[in-house]
């Protein structure tokens, strides 16, 4: 069920931050998945009817000419996969630097899209209010507050995702009697 809903959320991102409007059908076969694995790079791939590939990961490493040239030849091994367009999509950790000095050259039909990901403190609340009741504190009347803001403080794609998990939590809190 999670594996599903982060399917849906992955394509979501895929479509509202990229601006993808190619119909996605699903995750490729594992052969291809394990192509990521190969180049350590934190990745699903997906396929459009076309059977065109879209690669969609988290960079949360500094990108740097060699990550840069280790990108590339991930993407020219799917391109060999595939022998059409390949585009390779990350959301960037927000303390991510750019430290590119030189252009990529490549045979291989690839797109690179980067996009930094704005950080937001609904992630350190929710965590901070997880903590509370992981540690079975009672919660006062500011932190349900701070609860019940969680959802809109996000950004609008995880808005979904931040409701389901702060009313999963809200039940926890519930159900053991933390509130003070």
């Amino acid at each position: 069920m999670n594996e599903k809903n982060d399917d849906e959320l992955d394509l979501r991102i895929i479509k509202t931050q990229f601006d993808e409007r190619r119909k996605i059908i699903g995750k490729a076969n594992e052969s291809i998945q394990s192509i990521a694995e190969d180049f350590d790079i934190s990745a699903d791939i997906y396929e459009t009817e076309n059977h065109e590939l879209i690669s969609y990961g988290m960079l949360d490493k500094d990108l740097d000419n060699r990550e840069l040239e280790n990108i590339k030849k991930y993407g020219e091994e799917l391109f060999r996969e595939s022998g059409k367009m390949v585009c390779i999509y990350f959301l960037s950790m927000p303390d991510v630097k750019y430290k590119v000095t030189r252009k990529i050259k490549s045979e291989a039909t690839i797109l690179i899209k980067i996009t930094p990901m704005h950080y937001s403190s609904a992630y350190d609340t929710y965590r901070h209010i997880e903590s509370l009741v992981k540690r079975r504190i009672k919660l006062d009347k500011d932190d349900l507050f701070a609860l019940s803001m969680i959802p809109s403080m996000g950004p609008p794609e995880d808005k979904r995702h931040l409701r389901i998990e702060c009313l999963q939590l809200w039940q926890t809190i519930c159900n053991r009697g933390l509130i003070k």
